[in-house]
């Protein structure tokens, strides 16, 4: 085996340049302003790339909570972090798929990336971090290792070598074969490609965790790599026994994780791999499934020298300290949900206008709804949902909520209102959250309502008659766009009805297995009794999806009703 001269080492002339497509988004990005003219031409000039990333936000994968026809709509929707995050993975893939380098498996090297960023999006989702941004950075993390062999294709024959060995072993090896590391490779790539303001320092530092001083966050999306690329070599390591437990160790230490988490984790890999790549338009071989490698790994009980007695003593204990902490964490549970209860307005009896319902999918709730009677006799009210599960989620529902109320009461106008808690939101927005929301103040006097839809699925406004308006978005989401502006429609509720409702309505499966959708709530509202009561009619649009009280929601559902 033959060493590298220092003349051969990576020169970043070498380097691929940037694609325009990719420095257009990154300089947006850079000016965080919405320069419509600019997109309509990255549109214009890319329109089968810009079709392909529509076509990702579009799918049930990224989870926007409506569909978009632009860039400039996913930017509203999702925010410029997503979507440059989305754009590098696509670019970066595209930029480097058609290079060939002999004795390198390129397709093999992308399904190891998707491992990485999969693993990295599971870990972020578990401990709260932004999971597109642990997404990305995994998929991006060994780009370097990739240009070590491409900008020295004399070493591509020992690229078996290097993918088969753990990832502390195979960074020692880089350092002898190439006299230098793929991080450091990695960092001449974020120099030419300008990366620096995005997430390379953690990607550059995820080799060297302990030695990374930075900020907080930094820090723990630098320690999710790290324990990414363990999880990724668990598929790929010869020495998979000794993967597997340095790998349980790691998220031990890390993030206190148990180990029958960790092998969930490695467990959902394969599964979150097909279906990623089938979104980004990837191609992947048919790739391992968890249960193979522990077959190769060949573990065994007697390996860790436990008798039958020894295992029965400690599963009878772990089963014990199991209810312990379950009981512990119902408690908590029930009451945080007590408390989230409490944060919904009571029902003001039949001659109120307003008549709402909140069902939780989950043991917490991320959609809300309230309403208040001013000084004046207005009503204001609001009907809202969270983007994402959990705590999270019904702690910035529950900042949300009482921001509206407690700024509802000396701002007139809902347009107004929102956009003054979207500047509080967007000032101290946690991992990429935002919230759906729509809002109004109603006069019970003449009857006069303002409305304004931030992101919300549309309302809709029936006559007795059965016909319906949809008062579709006209505004981002909450805590996406500090200067977000938030238009206001006037009308007259009149004896017309007004139906809000969070995605989790039209999201539902119905009897036959299919969603509710739009059209499937409008047909429900318009062929319902006139003799029905507000309370009725929700309930009746809650059948429709919830069959009984066992059976299980797809997602939080939350419906509002306003009517004279």
């Amino acid at each position: 085996m033959s060493y590298i001269n220092l003349d051969d080492r990576i020169h970043a002339s070498n380097i691929p340049d940037i694609p325009d497509l990719a420095r257009g988004f990154l300089q947006l990005h850079a000016h965080n302003i919405l320069d419509r003219p600019a997109l309509e031409a990255l549109q214009k000039q890319y329109p089968d790339f810009i079709a392909r990333m529509l076509a990702v936000f579009n799918s049930d994968h990224f989870n926007l909570t409506t569909k978009v026809a632009s860039i400039e709509e996913a930017i509203h929707l999702a925010g410029f972090e997503r979507v440059c995050r989305l754009m590098l993975c696509l670019v970066v893939h595209r930029s480097f798929s058609n290079i060939r380098i002999r004795g390198v498996d390129q397709e093999a090297f992308w399904v190891d990336s998707l491992r990485r960023a999969v693993s990295a999006r599971m870990i972020g989702e578990l401990i709260g971090l932004d999971a597109s941004l642990c997404f990305t950075a995994g998929f991006l993390q060994d780009v370097g290792f990739l240009l070590l062999f491409l900008l020295s294709p004399n070493k591509g024959m020992l690229w078996t070598e290097f993918r088969k060995r753990e990832p502390d072993a195979r960074y020692s090896m880089e350092r002898n074969i190439f006299n230098m590391n793929h991080d450091q490779a990695m960092e001449l790539f974020c120099q030419q490609w300008n990366l620096h303001d995005v997430m390379a320092k953690p990607v550059l530092a995820h080799h060297r965790c302990e030695k990374y001083d930075a900020p907080e966050l930094d820090k723990q999306l630098c320690k999710v790599l790290h324990c990414a690329d363990w999880m990724a070599a668990v598929y790929v390591a010869v020495d998979k026994n000794f993967v597997i437990n340095r790998c349980r160790q790691i998220l031990a230490e890390t993030f206190e994780m148990e180990r029958f988490r960790t092998e969930e984790l490695l467990a959902a890999i394969p599964d979150e791999i097909t279906l990623t790549a089938s979104v980004l338009g990837i191609p992947v071989k048919e790739h391992t499934k968890f249960s193979q490698v522990l077959l190769e790994a060949n573990i065994k009980l007697s390996e860790d020298n436990l008798n039958f007695q020894e295992l029965t003593l400690r599963l009878e204990q772990a089963l014990d300290e199991r209810d312990r902490l379950a009981a512990e964490l119902n408690k908590e549970l029930g009451l945080a949900r007590e408390i989230q209860r409490s944060l919904l307005p009571q029902d003001m009896g039949a001659g109120f206008p307003l008549t709402g319902i909140n069902i939780s999918a989950r043991d917490l709730s991320g959609d809300f709804y309230d309403y208040f009677t001013l000084p004046d006799g207005r009503i204001y009210f609001n009907l809202g949902d969270v983007s994402g599960k959990g705590v999270n989620a019904a702690l910035l529902m529950a900042k949300t909520s009482s921001l509206f109320r407690c700024l509802g009461k000396r701002i007139d106008h809902p347009g107004e209102l929102l956009a003054q808690i979207n500047i509080e939101l967007c000032e101290t927005s946690i991992h990429g959250m935002f919230v759906t929301m729509i809002a109004g103040i109603y006069d019970p006097e003449t009857g006069l309502l303002k409305l304004v839809n931030a992101g919300n699925p549309p309302a809709l406004l029936f006559s007795p008659h059965g016909l319906a308006r949809e008062i579709e978005a006209a505004a981002p989401p909450l805590g996406v766009l500090e200067d977000s502006k938030f238009p206001e429609i006037s009308l007259s509720l009149g004896d017309n009805s007004l139906y809000m409702f969070s995605d989790g309505v039209t999201e539902g499966y119905t009897e036959n297995g299919q969603t509710l959708g739009l059209s499937g709530l409008f047909k429900a509202i318009a062929t319902m009794p006139e003799q029905m009561t507000p309370q009725q009619r929700i309930a009746n649009i809650v059948k429709r999806i919830r069959h009984d009280d066992q059976s299980p929601l797809r997602d939080d559902v939350t419906i509002l009703l306003l009517q004279k």
